[in-house]
């Protein structure tokens, strides 16, 4: 059951062009974040390499329930900092963040659930401009 407390300060923030094929804008902060990665060639791929032709998305269905937590925990290594908390509960790190998804307790099961579902999302759109699809 998922906490409705807990706040995911960390996904991309986003903004869109009014272009109506224009990539979604990253905050400049989070631009050294990898949307995806290559398990052939153990490489994390970020939005610049993809939309730059540089690199192809790797659809997250390709990849393992591992490489998807890896994926989530480069992540949060390659973000800015953050502090999060729960209306009732202690604070978090990021590196307490890292810890939970690496034990898979609660609070890294509702991380990577949180991230993977905006990375899919975000994916598609930028496929979807990208014309590949």
């Amino acid at each position: 059951m998922r906490n409705p407390a807990f706040t995911f300060i960390f996904l991309l923030p986003l903004t869109y062009n009014s272009n109506a094929m224009a990539f979604p804008k990253i905050d400049p902060s989070n631009l050294r974040k990898p949307l995806c990665y290559d398990p052939l060639r153990k490489k994390f791929i970020t939005y610049r390499e993809i939309v730059s032709g540089k690199e192809k998305i790797v659809p997250l269905e390709k990849l393992s329930p591992d490489e998807k937590k890896m994926l989530v925990v480069e992540r949060q290594i390659k973000g800015p900092d953050y502090t999060m908390q729960s209306m009732s509960g202690m604070p978090y790190t990021r590196d307490d963040v890292v810890k939970s998804i690496l034990k898979n307790d609660e609070l890294g099961k509702m991380t990577v659930e949180a991230e993977l579902s905006m990375l899919k999302d975000l994916l598609q759109e930028i496929e979807k401009n990208l014309g590949t699809k």
